[in-house]
């Protein structure tokens, strides 16, 4: 395998240096810290091996990678988990539960302490701490709880995979458990649950009525999976500590695109903000995706929220603060589209954020193209936005990656795109964060032409930023080209 990468790597996500890398583990924000663990091969670019590798960060762009924190041992492979922050004499101590993954196929939970920031572990000695005897019992997510009397309590949150079922656990120590409760099955069958999560939430940012939301990651199993492949869905509803309470029967998408897998939220963060990250690729072809000498990427981190949209609560996921700090400073442009598409150029490390009327332009086409013989096409209209990865370059990546993605967008007003495009991760922000499609996309190591085309003549007004430099676009430089699609496109 070739030391240069087949697709540019990343430069405001986190990737690993070399190797496999899959789930977020151990999100936690400590001592001024983001934390951020997860699911590592230190001996190859494959699955395998599981370890946690371990990545820090002060400001959730600029990521340090240091040592594998958790190491796989004989008959023993390190699986996903959490960890949580508390006081402790000096400063703080971080517990971690994790999965121990068993060559004789058992799986269950285990424990281990830091005292100096997640540098080094100790493992307790009675591990596993907490044991079902069962083969798919997996991915402890440990939370807070405080009920209406002050008591804190931790809830610890593990699936049985292929139950489709959450198991609650609580703890006033962080040590014994009591089981309290299960949830589940729910939604589709042929799939098992993963990475749980349970996060409360304002309604409306309405202190007053807190929903709780359950993520679930789900991956098709069986003799003949779906081609779709992975993905996270979500359920509001009720928690009083010891059960969940679904408001309505129904796992919602929390992704309309292919490549959102196993999001967690950090615990501590500041503000109690929920902060989550999720790994950018599908179970269907991680694999096969052309990149080295690292191979998997980690999503943007995304403030959640729950808003009343279209009559229901729905999650919200807007992009970090870093990115739309940047948009705030960038200058703004209006083009008018007429009987030709307007071409714009990206340096592929990029964000570009696009509004129009679909009142005005009718239907609006968005074409990204690099150097490789792979194109991304958006088009809008009514209320779909539809996603589309296509060309030789895709269809070589596997059989099952050329796809086509369908959000929900717009609600008969202007229409707000912000798209980041870092590399192959393209994450699309669809009227502020109220819809999301998240996909791999091989356009090649140049830079990228956005062709923008409307139904009708009609103003397209955008803003472009330049994340790789952290420069925003000159203004001499934002004035694109009235051309066709094969015309050269003007540099943003």
């Amino acid at each position: 395998m070739s030391d240069s990468p087949v697709v540019p790597r990343p430069t405001f996500h986190f990737t690993p240096l070399h190797n496999w890398m899959n789930d977020p583990n151990g999100l936690v924000h400590d001592r001024g810290r983001w934390h951020l663990f997860y699911q590592f091969n230190p001996e190859g670019p494959e699955w395998g091996n599981m370890s946690w590798g371990h990545a820090t960060s002060t400001d959730l762009q600029h990521w340090t990678e240091h040592p594998v924190a958790l190491r796989f041992r004989d008959g023993e492979q390190i699986f996903s988990g959490s960890i949580v922050s508390t006081p402790a004499a000096g400063g703080t101590e971080l517990t971690a539960y994790y999965t121990s993954a068993y060559a004789n196929g058992r799986q269950a939970q285990s424990r281990a302490t830091s005292r100096d920031g997640g540098f080094t572990w100790e493992l307790d000695a009675d591990n596993p701490v907490l044991d079902r005897g069962t083969s798919a019992f997996r991915d402890p997510k440990v939370i807070r709880y405080t009920d209406e009397t002050g008591r804190l309590r931790w809830i610890l949150l593990a699936v049985e995979a292929e139950d489709r079922q959450v198991h609650f656990y609580a703890s006033d120590d962080l040590r014994s458990w009591e089981h309290v409760s299960a949830f589940g099955p729910l939604g589709p069958s042929g799939v098992v649950w993963e990475c749980p999560d349970l996060v409360p939430l304002p309604l409306d940012d309405d202190p007053d009525d807190v929903r709780w939301t359950l993520i679930l990651s789900t991956n098709p199993v069986g003799e003949e999976p779906d081609r779709e492949g992975s993905s996270m869905s979500y359920v509001v509803g009720r928690f009083d500590g010891t059960r969940f309470t679904a408001d309505s029967a129904e796992l919602v998408r929390l992704d309309s695109g292919r490549d959102l897998y196993a999001g967690v939220t950090f615990d501590s963060a500041p503000q109690g903000d929920a902060i989550m990250v999720g790994w950018m690729s599908n179970w269907r072809y991680a694999e096969a995706f052309p990149s080295t000498p690292w191979k998997g990427a980690m999503s943007l981190p995304r403030q959640l929220a729950l808003h009343t949209v279209r009559g229901r609560p729905r999650l919200v996921q807007r992009p970090p603060s870093f990115l739309l700090e940047q948009l705030t400073r960038a200058a703004q442009a209006t083009v008018v589209v007429a009987e030709q598409p307007v071409d714009l150029s990206l340096s592929g490390h990029s964000v570009l954020d696009l509004r129009w009327d679909p009142d005005t332009t009718g239907a609006v086409s968005v074409r990204l193209r690099g150097d490789a013989d792979a194109c991304v096409d958006l088009e809008h209209s009514g209320r779909a936005l539809r996603v589309t990865r296509r060309g030789p370059a895709a269809e070589a990546v596997h059989a099952d990656f050329p796809s086509t993605s369908v959000a929900e967008v717009g609600t008969g007003g202007p229409v707000q795109l912000l798209l980041s495009l870092d590399g192959p991760l393209l994450e699309i922000f669809a009227d502020h964060g109220e819809a999301t499609v998240s996909n791999l996309v091989p356009l090649g190591l140049g830079p990228i032409v956005v062709t923008v085309g409307t139904e009708r003549p009609g103003a397209v007004t955008y803003i472009a930023v330049d994340v790789a430099s952290d420069e925003s676009i000159p203004d001499s430089a934002a004035t694109p080209l009235h051309a066709p699609q094969d015309h050269p496109a003007t540099a943003l």
